[in-house]
């Protein structure tokens, strides 16, 4: 084989070279678009407990000792003081509030 036909040799495997990949394109791509097989999906996490429910009350404000009172039977019932607000102006109230109890069953 002389130099001349060599370098053609040389010169047509190049070309074959970098034009394989737009002469096979199906065989290219299938080798580097495979995905990998698909892992079983985990079950979704359980839902939240539902969220308390509250229910409020309002007490008026007397006297420090009428209101200790008061206080102390609504504190035995659940009850806690939340806040104290004014109404109208002149009027005091204590808000209350406490988790909310199941109904007893209609019979």
């Amino acid at each position: 084989m002389n130099r001349r036909s060599a370098s053609l040799l040389v010169l047509l495997g190049a070309l074959l070279g970098v034009a394989a990949p737009f002469l096979l394109p199906s065989a290219v791509w299938a080798q580097t678009s495979r995905t990998a097989p698909r892992k079983a999906v985990p079950p979704p996490p359980p839902a939240p407990p539902p969220a308390p429910a509250y229910e409020y009350t309002f007490a008026k404000r007397e006297s420090p000792e009428e209101d200790l009172v008061e206080l102390q039977r609504l504190g035995g019932e659940g009850w806690r003081v939340v806040s104290t607000v004014v109404v109208d102006g002149s009027t005091r109230r204590y808000v209350l509030m406490r988790e909310r109890r199941a109904e007893p069953a209609a019979h």
